[in-house]
């Protein structure tokens, strides 16, 4: 009788044991939020607020247009584009149009206050949604090249 009561305490004290370690295995593995330590130093965010810029001189800076999406019509090689260095900036701009990382149009070096309305791509485009990078390169009117940028942006391509 003695060792059937002492299989039974054994196994009462093994259970426990597992469930105390599975326990202890949860509690230091929890993920949830309660358990981080919340910054009280922030603040509900309520959109960018306008911050102090340095003074630059003209030249310092150049400025590069951008868009979100262009619409091109299908089965034409001539587009509508805004493609332009604005004025004030003091650098030419050599303007490359890529879609789905092909290359379709090519500026020449446009000055400021110039630009294009009308492009001729080098290939019609078929209705669809496409993937857009404008690359702006910049250089000086000597030829060194300064910096450029890359304006990435939806094509929609639509029927006439």
């Amino acid at each position: 009788m003695k060792s059937k009561k002492l299989i039974i305490v054994l196994i009462i004290i093994i259970i426990l044991l597992l469930i105390f370690g599975a326990a202890e295995v949860l509690r230091t593995h929890r993920t949830d939020n309660e358990s981080l330590i919340k910054d009280d130093n922030a603040t509900p965010w309520n959109g960018e607020q306008s911050l102090p810029r340095a003074a630059r001189a003209q030249g310092d800076v150049i400025a590069i247009p951008g868009f979100d999406e262009l619409v091109f019509i299908e089965r034409q090689k001539e587009q509508a584009v805004n493609f332009y260095n604005p004025e004030g900036n003091d650098c030419l701009f050599l303007m490359t149009l890529f879609v789905n990382e092909k290359q379709v149009w090519k500026s020449g070096y446009v000055a400021p206050g110039n630009g294009y309305y009308q492009i001729e791509l080098a290939d019609e485009l078929s209705k669809g949604q496409y993937s857009g990078v404008l690359r702006i390169q910049c250089f000086k009117s000597d030829g060194s090249e300064l910096n450029s940028a890359k304006v990435n942006f939806n094509l929609i391509v639509i029927e006439r």
